[in-house]
């Protein structure tokens, strides 16, 4: 993670120096000639001085700098001579504005003059080296959109303008870092100096992944660190393209997608006609917040989308109060999920105000013919669950007319299997779902439980609350990492917790699938520690608050920049605890990191000593954990707890992190610097 100091690379903090200097110069020499007065003389003189100085060095740096590569040789030659020639002309304009000879001193001021406008011009070249030839006139890489995402290349719509906007401003032909260019797709094969950009065997290792990836303040670190960066949705699709076989020509449709790929190329598929006319912008925070704090569930369809999805679903509180709260984004609404509420005909004239519905679900509810009345002033309304409702023959007759009706879903209602064919036969172009579908009908599945506790760290106890907004849950929980099931134990609303603890949780309810387990561990300090000493101090700036982070209790987050996180690079680890007084100890336990694309492996082993005045130590229990023999991307967080000798009894404890200090031969850094990272430090 460490890099080697190059003088060089100052040039970009050197060059401005120059600049501000020689046109400030300018500036007071102008207004002295306009005032008729000379009172900068000395400040211009000063000036000139350092604008000079600054000026020689950042030509020196500048050609330092050039050798590294990487730029259009034809405006590196012109930025390279005009700086050069910024310099000398820097020095001889200090020179005439100093000296005694009146030849020379008439030619101070054009000096001056033409040095400025050689600046300017080096300016110009350096500006087009880094940020392109067209720097000045370029414009913003828009997002592509199309009408159908699923017959959209994934190159042309979805990589090439991720790459464009964060990457090719430096790989690109007026400036190719590393020989590497990123703006055709034979090029972004060919790779760089570095080698190919991607992995034929295994797509997921490729050094572009690799690269975007490694820490933000990693040199090779892409983008670079003060460049924009990636977002979640463009590295999600640039992974998927790369781990599909990184394909030039086929289509969204041709790979595979999961639910959260679906939702970030949801932003590609542009509506047509009338949505494409609508102009709003983007849901911000304060609508959300405003929703939320009025219990509405809502998010966007996708970021920076204008349109809502708002979930009612299986709500028994639906009441126009409560829907006239979606009145101020009515025209944002697309999609309304409020199946198995109790939504009835009487909320139904609330639809009249959602212009923009595209898809509504009643299914499970009361309604009946007389709200399809309402529903069929929804011009753009494309999909509409009925599953389960009251709605009859007549009913369906009226829905027949919505131009615009793609699906409607009709199993368990009131209309006849006859009239589901005759109507499906007068309007071909209307799909009628009127046979169950169980990815539509089915059991519908719990969420997993959500777990809140003030801390997953403690001293004598914490509270853990289950929160959930559904009625008739019944909870199931473990304590020992098990998986639990219906002859768990049961939980309430809280649990009480006196010692630590792997809690494995799963919810049920009647007429619904059981939840995915949700687990959180808790880990009890019985012992408070009242001093920490490091005995070897973290690495770079990963120091954390010091010995005090390792015992007061701050879960680090798997950020390990988060300021929680003491690091130590290619060493081992070693502290001290003064646990105050003699006191019986039972265990240890560590709490530590692992993200291998970040260079951080967990720990190998632990000595631990013993002390009753903190000088002299004596040895109580080493322990050691198996090494990584194979590659593991994902990154980790787990306890290593060590029970020590019975009746053990001291003050101090003398703890030996063992690192593994160099990466492993199947890392993309063999034999490199390895990380460990601890956060705390635990006796109970």
């Amino acid at each position: 993670m460490l890099s080697e100091f190059n003088p060089a690379r100052l040039h970009p903090l050197l060059v401005h120096l120059p600049i501000g200097l020689l046109l400030f110069a300018l500036l007071m020499e102008g207004i002295q000639k306009w005032s008729g007065r000379q009172p900068y003389r000395s400040a211009i003189a000063l000036c000139l001085l350092f604008g000079a100085g600054t000026a020689i060095f950042s030509a020196l740096s500048g050609w330092g700098l050039a050798a590294e590569g990487g730029y259009d040789q034809t405006v590196l030659y012109r930025h390279r001579w005009l700086g050069i020639g910024v310099a000398i002309g820097a020095a001889l304009t200090y020179w005439s504005h100093r000296t005694v000879w009146r030849r020379l001193q008439k030619s101070y001021f054009p000096l001056l003059l033409i040095t400025n406008i050689t600046l300017l011009l080096a300016g110009h070249y350096g500006g087009a080296m880094t940020h392109g030839a067209d720097y000045l006139f370029s414009h913003p890489v828009e997002q592509k959109t199309v009408a159908d995402i699923e017959e959209a290349g994934v190159y042309e719509i979805v990589v090439a303008p991720v790459l464009a906007q964060k990457c090719v401003g430096c790989h690109k032909a007026s400036k190719s870092k590393g020989e590497l260019r990123l703006d055709e797709p034979e090029l972004i094969l060919a790779g760089g100096e570095s080698g190919t950009l991607f992995d034929e065997l295994d797509p997921a290792k490729s050094l572009l992944l690799e690269r975007i990836h490694l820490p933000l303040d990693v040199e090779e670190h892409m983008p670079p660190e003060g460049k924009p960066q990636l977002s979640t949705e463009e590295l999600l699709l640039l992974q998927w393209w790369i781990e599909n076989g990184y394909c030039f020509d086929c289509k969204v449709k041709d790979l595979p997608l999961s639910p959260e790929l679906e939702l970030a190329l949801a932003s590609y598929e542009a509506p047509q006609d009338h949505w494409s006319k609508l102009d709003m912008k983007p849901v911000t925070a304060g609508e959300l917040a405003t929703l939320e704090k009025a219990g509405i569930r809502a998010m966007p369809l996708a970021e920076g989308s204008p349109f809502l999805s708002v979930d009612l679903a299986r709500r028994k509180d639906v009441s126009k109060s409560l829907l006239r709260k979606l009145r101020p984004v009515r025209k944002r609404l697309v999609v309304l999920s409020a199946g198995f509420s109790d939504f009835s005909d009487a909320e139904a004239d609330f639809l009249d105000n959602c212009p923009n519905l595209r898809k509504l679900e009643l299914q499970g509810t009361t309604i009946t013919d007389k709200s399809l009345r309402n529903i069929q002033k929804l011009e753009h309304l494309e999909s509409l669950n009925l599953y389960n409702t009251a709605v009859t023959d007549a009913g369906l007759q009226q829905l027949a007319e919505m131009e615009s009706l793609q699906k409607l879903y009709l199993w368990q209602s009131e209309v006849s299997p006859a009239q589901a064919i005759k109507v499906g036969n007068q309007a071909p172009e209307l799909e009628i779902l009127y046979a169950p579908d169980d990815s539509i009908f089915g059991r519908s599945a719990l969420n997993p439980p959500v777990l809140e506790a003030a801390t997953t760290l403690f001293h004598d106890s914490i509270v853990v609350r289950l929160k959930t907004n559904i009625q008739d849950i019944r909870a199931y929980y473990t304590l020992d990492g098990t998986k639990p099931d219906t002859n768990s134990l049961l939980l309430g609303d809280s649990l009480l917790l006196r010692a630590s603890a792997h809690l494995k949780v799963m919810q049920t309810k009647a007429g619904w699938l059981p939840s995915p387990v949700s687990e959180k561990r808790f880990v009890k300090a019985g012992v408070q520690i009242e001093e920490a000493d490091l005995l070897i101090p973290a690495s770079g700036k990963y120091t954390a608050n010091g010995a005090r982070s390792l015992i007061d209790l701050q879960k680090g987050s798997f950020s390990f920049t988060d300021g929680k996180w003491l690091g130590y690079e290619g060493k081992h680890m070693a502290a001290r605890l003064d646990l105050g007084e003699d006191r019986p100890v039972a265990s240890l336990v560590i709490s530590t990191l692992s993200r291998p694309a970040s260079w951080i492996f967990f720990p190998t082993g632990v000595k631990i000593y013993s002390s009753v005045d903190g000088q002299s130590f004596q040895p109580l229990k080493e322990e050691w954990w198996p090494v990584r023999d194979k590659e593991v991307a994902d990154e980790e967080m787990s306890y290593f707890k060590v029970d020590l000798p019975e009746n053990t009894t001291t003050r101090y404890l003398k703890i030996e992190i063992e690192s593994p200090l160099r990466n492993p031969d199947w890392h993309p850094n063999p034999g490199g610097n390895s990380w460990i990272f601890i956060d705390e430090i635990l006796v109970d």
